[in-house]
């Protein structure tokens, strides 16, 4: 197999979103070396072109857009009219997979829901992902990230259990989505190629996030004290102690000591007397006293370390778990991402060259990699309806007189 093999090729994916979530999955298609169409609506497309700042007035649309978007092609046509409706009931013929996240009911009430698009094309995967779900007495309520972390129990794990609930940082509820609907999306092509027969797949947030609940919803689900709600454990992790984060002069660090590991700890960080108290006779009982022992071990690292990094090699010389919090730019900067080429230079339209970060995939046969692109709204209306149904220049010309079809006006001029 060459080395420009992908997984992937051949495999033509229309993707009708919005944000993050369902352009997470078609990116991740996308890298794989699917031909990912994006189908967005005039006059704007997906809302994530616009909200965010701009680096600057020439470029086209958001940072946001292109980090979400890159690699896929753009078609912009009015589905919401019955003209553009037929149109993509016709282009749906020609993609193997149809991927949306639309509020849920509303591709129905255009004759582009499931059922009208199998008879259709029935090798076609259609793949909906939604806050909660095509079903139940939640689906058409609207969602976003916060509000699937919300409802999934997770936000009141985070934070410091005296405190307000916190945000996670990143949007872990869309991310979470995208990638399962990526592995659904491919369960069901290899699926398909057994069987001949394409499918549904009904995909929200609120169950993918809280499909990730860990060892705190077993606890819960197995214990004997009914509606006993598990706390969010703060900066230092229930279970294996200690298991949290440090402060030196020059910022945080992370140390994790397993419980195997606990004698050694001891032992190196000279804090005999640790041994000896009660409180931390086994791992139980240092769970339930992790502050009081966070307490002694901030002490002993303001007593020894000035430097994060001198605290972390001392750990790590003696065999046990460290790691600095590292802020956006230091992670983007590490040694580590840069060696295993993380990040890959993408062409924006008036922007240049912006580093975008590739699907996490090394993968020996088929290597991942971004197209070297990212598409302005529209851009591909000719190449689509002129490869996929045959229409010239005339018709297209046509398509976009009635508001059909429309494109970035940037593109008026050209040939």
């Amino acid at each position: 197999m060459s080395n420009d093999a992908q997984a992937l090729a051949g495999v033509r994916v229309l993707e009708a979103t919005n944000y993050i979530a369902g352009p997470v999955a078609g990116r991740i298609l996308s890298d794989l070396g699917a031909e990912v169409v994006k189908l967005e609506l005039p006059p704007n497309g997906d809302y994530c072109r616009g909200p965010m700042p701009k680096p600057s007035s020439r470029m086209r649309f958001s940072p946001m857009h292109a980090y979400y978007n890159r690699g896929k092609g753009s078609v912009c046509i009015d589905f919401k009219r019955p003209d553009g409706a037929a149109l993509v009931r016709q282009l749906i013929k020609h993609f193997d997979v149809f991927l949306e996240n639309l509020t849920p009911g509303l591709l129905g009430k255009y004759g582009l829901g499931y059922e009208d698009l199998k008879p259709i094309n029935p090798r076609l995967i259609m793949c909906s992902v939604s806050g909660f779900g095509q079903t139940g007495p939640m689906a058409r309520l609207p969602a976003t990230d916060a509000i699937a972390q919300s409802i999934s129990g997770v936000t009141s794990l985070t934070g410091n259990p005296d405190g307000m609930p916190v945000f996670s940082g990143i949007y872990m509820a869309d991310g979470n989505a995208g990638v399962n609907a990526f592995g659904a999306i491919s369960a069901a092509l290899y699926y398909r190629e057994k069987s001949g027969r394409g499918q549904y797949i009904d995909l929200c947030l609120a169950e993918c996030i809280f499909n990730l609940h860990d060892n705190t919803l077993c606890e819960y689900l197995a214990g004997d004290k009914a509606g006993d709600a598990p706390k969010p454990f703060g900066s230092h992790r229930n279970g294996p102690t200690p298991h949290g984060y440090y402060k030196t002069e020059d910022g945080y660090f992370i140390m994790v000591v397993l419980d195997h590991y606990w004698d050694l700890f001891v032992k190196v960080s000279g804090m005999t007397e640790l041994k000896d108290d009660p409180r931390f006779a086994n791992l139980r009982l240092r769970s339930e006293n992790r502050y009081v022992l966070a307490e002694k071990v901030q002490a002993w690292v303001t007593k020894n370390f000035r430097r994060r990094d001198d605290a972390i090699k001392f750990i790590r010389d003696a065999g046990l778990i460290a790691a600095p919090v590292l802020t956006v730019p230091e992670a983007v900067n590490h040694p580590q991402i840069n060696s295993r080429n993380v990040l890959q230079p993408v062409e924006v339209p008036g922007a240049g060259l912006m580093m975008l970060a590739r699907t996490p995939y090394h993968m020996t046969e088929t290597p991942t990699r971004i197209g070297q692109r990212v598409a302005m709204l529209g851009e591909d209306n000719r190449a689509v309806l002129s490869r996929d149904l045959g229409f010239s220049e005339a018709d297209i010309r046509e398509l976009a007189a009635k508001g059909i079809v429309s494109e970035d006006p940037a593109l008026a001029d050209r040939i």
